[in-house]
This record gives C-alpha cells, structure tokens and sequence, in this order.
C-alpha cells in the first residue's frame, strides 16, 4: 500500500499529464506487484 502514500504525495501532477489507458496500465502493474508480494 506504499505506493498509494507515493501517488498520493507527488502523483496527482503526473497522472494529470498521463491518458486514461496509461493509468490503467500502471495500476494494473502496480496491483500486479502487491499480489506478487
């Protein structure tokens, strides 16, 4: 759950900047990761 902390703290300007088929593809990865863990 880290990485929501991260998002949160300095991620909104970079999301802002991706479209909406880049964020899925990165939470997806990043779900993908924690259920590796």
């Amino acid at each position: 759950m880290e990485w929501l902390l991260l998002i949160g703290s300095y991620g909104r300007d970079f999301l802002n900047r991706q479209t909406d088929e880049e964020l899925e593809r990165l939470y997806n990865l990043q779900i993908k990761g924690m259920n590796k863990e």
